[in-house]
């Protein structure tokens, strides 16, 4: 204490400026704050810098941000100040300070004992910040936990989904997180406002409404609440003659399973239930945390849900390392240690049960920044320890788009666009349809993220196309990846986490770009998991 009164707001000691929002600015102590945050030591040590802009955060919580610094304690935070608190002290890599956060955060969480719609909002708004921001969920289990142990959550789905057209697809997904198994609840409040909406001639159906249904197992609702379901149908009949198509493909997708589950159950009460069709690739554009040293990120890719197979747990180190080499970290902090990487995924492979890669992966070569800011090239390693040899039996196929030599694979996946793939699944022993086997992955521009890739499922889809769909090609079984040839060698280049570029940011887009240096047949290919496991 002081300490912290004699050296704070000394013009000999407070050598470092944080510039604020509203050009205010906050005098500290460079090496307090160094010896708290890696970040800021990297900043004035290595870089040499007197002035950091924290031009996001307001004067108040950046004072309480040196004031932690120098006290070692927490103890202004509020539900005013959590909010950017808590991400400076992420940003910064304050490591104590996120611990005492996500204490502080617990305790609102648990002071709640009633059911009250501004205290579940706060935390329910709070946890979605951070999940965006930070992509840390912690904060969002625990408020929906808060909510279900309450039994207030059709009540607060109400009154969250009144201002449905003003929320964020992440907001919409939180919402379908928060209902779970209980769809009925989703359900319930969409056709009370569907209902009334639709009594004002002309009105049509609020894309929030569609991306909630359409996101939303319905299949769920038909086996909780049979008369909801049908009661939603009657109030999506009263929808403009141009949704009419859509309103019967979500009837279609939504009772398809419950006549295939029913027909299974009746010939065998086994697991076997069909799993509705997921046409959506998920391995794209997905958040990575930066601000995680190595080990940590190992130990994520060990627990995340995020992380579905061998291949993006890869794409996870790749990508972690080139950001933080490219955005100024220093050595220690960008450092890949190969024989912890060798050491710890093979465990994490086994008991996750990921299958090793295919053989066609020896020909990509893979690098990472060291130490000593030079590429190292890890390929044989990374091989050799991740990938089955020829000969060996393998559940992946590698499948290579044939029609776009891609030189700009971020702008392409940011507009209309069709990748067109020759393959024919096992499972097909004969065909006499016109053309070749194979699937069509159309991309489906958005304002809510960088790119998306559906599968083509429709007869319409490939009218007129090289290839034709069979219905045994799944796009749970698909991973998309980039291949860049350079000088005769083929790199492999991850797209996978690339979630910290922004929608409308082109220039960091152009920036990622240019790493995409592109010769001859670079192209996308798919990773195709044969016999996968459905994934839910």
């Amino acid at each position: 204490q002081w300490y912290q009164r004699r050296v704070r707001g000394s013009p000999t000691h407070s050598n470092l400026k944080l510039n604020t929002s509203e050009g205010g600015e906050v005098l500290a102590s460079s090496v307090i704050l160094s010896f708290n945050s890696p970040v800021i030591d990297h900043m004035t040590t290595s870089l040499h810098m007197t002035s950091v802009d924290m031009l996001e955060f307001g004067e108040a919580a950046v004072r309480l941000f040196v004031d932690a610094a120098y006290s070692g304690t927490a103890e202004g935070i509020t539900r005013d100040t959590f909010r950017d608190i808590n991400k400076i002290a992420s940003v910064f890599e304050m490591a104590w300070l996120v611990e005492k956060c996500a204490e502080y955060f617990t305790e609102v969480v648990e002071s709640v004992k009633t059911p009250s719609y501004a205290d579940l909002l706060y935390l329910f708004e709070e946890a979605g910040f951070v999940f965006e921001k930070l992509k840390i969920k912690d904060f969002l289990n625990l408020t929906i936990k808060k909510i279900e142990m309450l039994r207030w959550k059709q009540e607060f789905i109400d009154e969250y989904l009144k201002n449905a057209d003003r929320l964020s697809t992440q907001k919409l997904d939180m919402v379908i997180e928060l209902a779970g198994t209980e769809v009925h609840c989703v359900v319930q409040t969409l056709t009370n406002q569907l209902s009334e909406l639709l009594k004002v001639q002309g009105s049509s159906l609020p894309l929030s409404h569609e991306y909630l249904l359409d996101n939303s197992d319905l299949y769920l609702c038909t086996k909780s609440d049979k008369v909801l379901f049908q009661q939603l149908f009657d109030v999506l009949r009263g929808l403009p003659d141009e949704k009419m198509r859509w309103t019967l493909d979500l009837y279609r997708k939504s009772t398809e399973q419950s006549l295939a589950s029913a027909a299974v159950s009746e010939v065998n009460q086994s697991s076997s239930t069909k799993i509705p069709r997921c046409n959506t690739i998920t391995n794209l554009y997905h958040n990575l945390d930066m601000t995680m040293t190595f080990d940590q990120l190992l130990d994520w890719v060990n627990s995340s849900e995020e992380v579905t197979n061998l291949l993006m747990a890869i794409e996870a180190v790749w990508a972690w390392n080139r950001y933080r080499h490219d955005h100024g970290y220093q050595a220690q902090h960008f450092r890949v240690d190969t024989s912890v990487l060798h050491k710890k995924l093979p465990g994490i492979a086994e008991r996750r049960g990921w299958p090793l890669l295919p053989p066609e992966f020896h020909r990509y070569t893979y690098k990472v920044k060291l130490h000593d800011s030079k590429n190292q090239d890890i390929t044989p390693d990374i091989w050799q320890n991740y990938s089955v040899t020829n000969g060996e039996e393998c559940r992946y196929v590698v499948v290579d788009c044939v029609d776009i030599l891609c030189t700009k694979p971020l702008s392409l996946l940011s507009k209309d666009a069709k990748l067109t793939f020759r393959f024919k699944h096992p499972s097909v022993t004969s065909c006499n349809l016109p053309g070749e086997c194979g699937f069509i992955l159309k991309t489906v521009p958005s304002n809510a993220a960088l790119w998306n890739l559906k599968l083509c499922t429709e007869e319409e889809d490939y009218q007129n196309e090289p290839v034709h769909f069979h219905d045994s090609i799944r796009a749970e079984s698909m991973h998309v990846f980039f291949r860049r040839v350079w000088c005769g060698m083929a790199y492999f280049l991850p797209i996978s986490w690339l979630g910290w570029l922004q929608t409308g940011d082109v220039a960091k887009r152009n920036e990622w770009e240019k790493k995409f240096v592109i010769q001859g047949t670079s192209r996308f290919e798919v990773l195709y998991e044969l016999d996968a496991p459905s994934k839910t």
